[in-house]
């Protein structure tokens, strides 16, 4: 029965480490604006047009 526990008290913490370890890349590469080049559909350079 002690093993059972153990099994499902590793999974879910395991679990847990993983999903914040997720959370913690996802959020950590769509926060870096400044590392990250602006969106390709906003073009800042006007083709076509005498600026």
């Amino acid at each position: 029965m002690g093993n059972i526990i153990a099994i499902v008290a590793s999974i879910l913490v395991g679990g847990g480490v993983a999903a914040a370890t997720v959370v913690g890349v996802v959020s950590s590469s769509t926060n870096s604006t400044v590392e990250n080049p602006p969106s390709v559909s906003e073009s800042t350079v006007q083709y076509g047009t005498d600026n």
